[in-house]
């Protein structure tokens, strides 16, 4: 079923999704080096699902799942264009508030003041900024996103945002888990246009340039 999910009119480069998978792993893994120096303990993240949804499958996993509670939007331009959403459950942003403060808050009287959504935001900046060092390393990439905003109710953000995008474009989701705490993250991309596609096909030029070079030498 997977595979049957990049052959459609608007997703039709498997080598370089498969490529970009592997980008992911990677960002994860140096994000796992980042957070352990951002939070007086070490946390261990990896990747758990690479998934490229059609918009409507998308909803419908969010109405289901408890992770895409809260969350933050940025709007990418540049090579990349599209919204990219980071989300979580209201347990999990207690959780890392709770991690930064060294101490549990009560999940009975959850809120965020505006110290905590400024954490979270530049927790936030931090997990975006090494996805692109990642893919920056692999293929020199130009983007700008603007500041990250707290969102409240992250269905209904994707709702609003399905207004503008077609529900058979496909969306990208990663799923990211932690483990000693646990909890997950998902951060979730829905690309505008055809940028994700011309950013597939140079990835796989880059990667079949990079290959003939390998046996040339």
């Amino acid at each position: 079923m997977r595979k049957g999910l990049f052959y459609s009119p608007l997703l039709t480069n498997e080598h370089g999704v498969n490529k970009l998978e592997k980008l992911y792993q990677t960002g994860v893994h140096s994000l796992k080096y980042k957070l352990s120096s951002f939070f007086p303990q070490s946390i261990d993240l990896e990747l758990t699902g690479f998934f490229f949804l059609p918009f409507s499958w998308l909803i419908q996993n969010l109405e289901h799942t408890p992770t895409a509670e809260i969350g933050f939007h940025s709007r990418v331009t540049g090579d990349l264009k599209g919204e990219l959403y980071l989300c979580f459950s209201r347990e999990t942003a207690m959780e890392l508030v709770s991690l930064e403060m060294k101490r549990k808050r009560p999940f009975r009287k959850f809120f965020l003041n505006k110290i905590d959504e400024s954490f979270l935001s530049e927790l936030t900046n931090i997990l975006i900024n090494t996805f692109w060092h990642t893919l920056h390393e692999e293929l020199p990439t130009r983007w700008w996103l603007t500041p990250p905003v707290m969102i409240q109710n992250v269905m209904k953000s994707i709702q609003l945002a399905s207004k503008i995008y077609s529900f058979d474009r496909r969306v990208l989701l990663a799923e990211i888990s932690a483990y000693r705490p646990s909890f997950k993250m998902e951060l979730i991309f829905i690309p505008a246009g055809e940028s994700l596609n011309h950013f597939l096909a140079k990835l796989t030029d880059h990667m079949v340039r990079s290959e003939l070079e390998e046996n040339l030498f």
